[in-house]
């Protein structure tokens, strides 16, 4: 079979400590096109690997002084050479080498005396392999400066607009509460549709505030008392319960689960905020955990339409705002949820609740499973 023209010109290390093995190889795959670096130990190869980069490493299992085992085992465990592809050489054809080659990172084996095609066919395979795995990983991080660019733009933007939003809602509220006997009928309903629409954009503000904060915000987790973050989310919710006459059960009690608290209680606004909000008519909200193992499953039920597939699939993607015709919100709210759960080293879901409606869970490390009372989550832990 013919070398892919795109491969033409790709460096291979190869490294065995016999001359004619590297010889019989070499002549072979230079006919091919390749550019070959060659060397006759593991030492050797090893400094090879760091300073000219190779894209393959061909490497013979038996050699003096350190064998490829190790030549492999040094090669992973240097970041630098770390992702290079190794095929391992060998006379012996045994499944215990084979096993211990694959643990070691290895990504195949090709057994002496080596049939040219086949050995062309393999390293063709791992090159484009390994390079459309570099393609990805260089995406990926590019993608990952740009939503940090993003986020950091985001956060900037919504820290600058809070101070003139702060300052416009005061104004309307010095016009509503001084100057609301000289004001006709229609200027009065213009007022409180200036500050509804005011309040809505200071809402969105803050959301996106907690969504770039969350993501590099150094937090300790800590023991929660969940009855009262619930009793508080329930007390800020206080007006809309009361205007969607919602009934909310609640357990008798809590398993124990680490989080931070500032945080989880956004996770429990949010939840039931959208469960007041949505639920049926009145609403009637369910709410409970259980421990499942490591972890400890909080979750909201209510009575409302039952969300789509598509609808459960697409909930936690920021700006999604599901129910348009009802919806005042930002389509933010359970993208940060989702946010702060994976931080906190959860898991968050919707599902069709038992006998209607629709549940919506999310899952905290359990503070009874042997582990210690306080956990740092870095800027490093999973954004979600």
């Amino acid at each position: 079979m013919p070398l892919a023209t795109e491969l033409r010109g790709a460096t291979l290390l190869i490294v065995d400590d016999k001359p004619q093995n590297l010889r019989l190889i070499s002549d072979f795959l230079a006919e091919q096109g390749f550019e070959l670096m060659l060397t006759r130990s593991g030492a050797q190869a090893l400094e090879r690997a760091r300073l000219a980069a190779p894209e393959l490493v061909l490497l013979d299992l038996r050699m003096p002084d350190m064998d490829g085992f190790e030549v492999c085992r040094r090669l992973k465990a240097d970041p630098a050479t770390a992702a290079l592809p190794v095929i391992f050489m060998t006379a012996v054809d045994d499944i215990a080498h084979k096993v211990e080659g694959f643990a070691l990172g290895a990504v195949d084996y090709i057994t002496k005396p080596i049939q040219r095609e086949e050995l062309l066919a393999r390293i063709q395979h791992h090159l484009q392999l390994h390079r459309l795995q570099q393609e990805l990983y260089s995406k990926t991080q590019d993608l990952a400066l740009k939503n940090a660019e993003l986020e950091a733009y985001a956060h900037t933007i919504a820290h600058s607009l809070k101070t003139p939003l702060a300052a416009a809602a005061r104004f309307l509220e010095i016009l509503h509460k001084f100057k609301n006997e000289n004001l006709s009928d229609e200027q009065r309903h213009l007022l409180q549709q200036a500050q509804a629409a005011l309040a809505t954009s200071a809402s969105a503000v803050e959301a996106l505030l907690l969504l770039s904060t969350v993501s590099h915000e150094r937090v300790e987790l800590h023991p929660l008392d969940m009855a009262a973050l619930v009793g508080q989310a329930l007390s800020q919710l206080g007006g809309l319960q009361a205007s969607t006459r919602a009934a909310v059960q609640l357990p008798k009690s809590w398993p124990a689960a680490l989080g931070y608290a500032p945080w989880v209680g956004e996770v429990w606004v949010n939840l039931l905020s959208n469960a007041l909000k949505y639920g049926g008519s009145p609403p009637r909200l369910e709410l409970g955990a259980t421990a499942e193992g490591t972890q400890v499953r909080f979750w909201v039920r209510d009575n409302g339409q039952p969300l789509s597939e598509e609808q459960r699939r697409s909930v936690f993607i920021p700006f999604t705002r599901l129910h348009q015709e009802r919806a005042e919100g930002h389509g933010l709210g359970l993208a940060t949820v989702q946010r702060i759960v994976s931080r906190l080293g959860g898991r968050i879901a919707v599902q069709p609740a038992p006998r209607e409606g629709n549940e919506f869970s999310f899952t905290l490390p359990s503070a009874d499973a042997g582990r210690s009372p306080r956990r740092e989550v870095s800027s490093r832990a999973a954004a979600g």
